[in-house]
Formats: C-alpha cells, sequence, structure tokens
C-alpha cells in the first residue's frame, strides 16, 4: 500500500510539473482544459498521497492548488457554454 501511495504521489508530481513546463514553453495554454486536468489530476493524487504521511503544510499547498484548477476548470466550461 505505502508503494502504491509513494507511486500516486510521484505521477501527481510528474503531471504537475509537466503542465507547468509546458505552459512555461508556450506548448499550453492555462485556460487548456488539458493544463488544467493535469493541474487537478496532479493535485489530487499528491493530496492522497500525503494523506498517509504527516506533511500538513505541503498537503495545505496542494489542496489549494487543487482548489484553483476546479475554479480553472469551472470558469473554462462556463466561457465554452455561452
Amino acid at each position: 500500500m505505502d508503494t502504491l501511495m509513494g507511486l500516486l504521489g510521484y505521477v501527481g508530481v510528474i503531471f504537475l510539473l509537466l503542465a507547468y513546463f509546458l505552459l512555461v514553453i508556450g506548448q499550453m495554454k492555462a485556460t487548456d482544459t488539458h493544463h488544467i486536468m493535469l493541474n487537478l489530476l496532479g493535485a489530487l493524487f499528491v493530496v492522497i498521497a500525503m494523506h498517509m504521511g504527516s506533511t500538513v503544510p505541503l498537503m495545505l499547498t496542494i489542496v489549494l492548488w487543487l482548489l484553483i484548477s476546479l475554479f480553472g476548470l469551472y470558469k473554462h466550461h462556463i466561457a465554452t457554454t455561452e
């Protein structure tokens, strides 16, 4: 179980860093659904993995990152349905 949680955490970090890297090199826009989903899933995977540990400050950061990603997804959805 610990190995699975660790792997999930690493996948989450890779998603977060990949989303940021693709944004920085201009391959994605911050409003692209793929960018928002990479952030959302990455944050979610890291939160699940960290739930087993006691890294509260980092967990709070990632939870906020997750909420921001959800807000971005909602905002994008609203903009595309109007």
